[in-house]
């Protein structure tokens, strides 16, 4: 009813509410007037999306974005809080229009009737979204829903591009950690394995130590055994040369001066002076002490046979009188030999001969 048919100003009226659904009584200053809402006749209605805000989520104070909302949109990841404001351009001054809700990829179901004409959403995750919207005016409901569709775009770390390097990554992190375990496990084996080769070395190092002295006696006792057939050859030589010397002594100073005699002799001069004695003691003497005749003659090349045959006789820590025997001279003789020796030696004057020799 408009202010011509209530014959009175409007906002000064009183409305009191009759028993019958939908009925109502207005004071008026000329009388009463009766209204049945129920009989009032909505026409069809739409409702519309009227703007869309980008709100800066770091500034809330800031002016807010205007974005068209006839056309989707793609927000970045920041920029989710968004304001969406709408209306019905229907007015019905009897009944309040209301408002019911939904984002479709968020809150699938709808909201409450209210008669709020817009909604802000806060802190949207990404992804697609459609934001739909329907009203109501009395029991009539508009004849369209308005929608806008908008995206929020992935974060960076979330990106497709990202995404390709988390799995490059993950790829190359995979590879050197199997390389490092590979590394680490060739390593341990390695060291595994230079450690049983060192076990196998000292055990190999025992043996052959053990081998060594194993040897080494042998040598000491064969070196013995020869020392002894040495000693024990040479001392037959002096018993034998000492023997010949006492018969060729006792033939000389008798009176028997045959021809037998003299035979008997020379036959004792020639086994006195036999050189195969030599061979024979020389031939023992290098079984015994094989490198003593090889160091003498490579350090002292300018010494004779004799020289050598009495180093030999030194050597075995022979007494003048057993040499004498063996060389068959004299004692005085076999000093001689020896002065002659030390000076072939170049040894000093307070240098002992036989030291010298048993070093060599």
């Amino acid at each position: 009813l408009n202010q011509k048919a209530r014959n009175t100003v409007m906002g000064y009226e009183s409305v009191v509410g009759l028993n019958e659904a939908g009925k109502y009584l207005f004071g008026t200053s000329s009388g009463f007037i009766t209204v049945d809402l129920a009989g009032l006749e909505i026409p069809d209605f739409q409702i519309r999306i009227g703007r869309v805000f980008q709100i800066d989520r770091h500034n809330i104070g800031k002016e807010d974005t205007v974005v068209d909302p006839t056309y989707e949109s793609a927000f970045k990841n920041d920029e989710n809080f968004l304001k969406i404001s709408y209306y019905s351009p229907r007015f019905n001054r009897y009944t309040t229009t209301e408002y019911q809700h939904r984002l479709v990829g968020l809150y699938d179901n709808w909201s409450e009737w209210s008669t709020d004409t817009s909604v802000r959403y806060e802190n949207l995750p990404y992804g697609a979204y459609e934001f739909r919207v329907r009203s109501k005016i009395g029991d009539k409901v508009s004849k369209n829903i308005a929608t806008y569709k908008f995206l929020i775009e992935k974060p960076w770390y979330l990106t497709n591009e990202m995404l390709a390097l988390y799995i490059l990554g993950i790829v190359v992190a995979s590879i050197a950690i199997h390389k490092s375990y590979r590394q680490y496990y060739h390593n341990k084996q390695k060291r595994l394995i230079e450690i049983n080769q060192k076990e196998l070395d000292l055990v190999r190092l025992q043996n052959e130590k053990e081998i060594i002295e194993l040897k080494n006696k042998q040598l000491r006792k064969d070196f013995r055994n020869k020392s002894n057939e040495l000693a024990a050859s040479t001392m037959s030589l002096i018993k034998k040369n000492e023997l010949l010397s006492q018969v060729k002594d006792q033939l000389t100073s008798s009176a028997d001066d045959t021809i037998t005699s003299k035979e008997i002799i020379r036959i004792i001069d020639r086994n006195l002076d036999q050189k195969d004695d030599w061979e024979l003691f020389k031939e023992a003497f290098n079984n015994a002490d094989i490198e003593f005749l090889k160091k003498l003659e490579n350090k002292h090349p300018n010494l004779s046979p004799n020289d050598i045959r009495l180093c030999a006789y030194l050597r075995l820590n022979l007494v003048t009188k057993e040499i004498a025997r063996l060389l068959n001279i004299s004692p005085r003789s076999v000093e001689i030999k020896r002065y002659r020796l030390r000076k072939k030696l170049n040894l000093q004057h307070d240098e002992n001969l036989v030291n010298y020799i048993l070093r060599l």
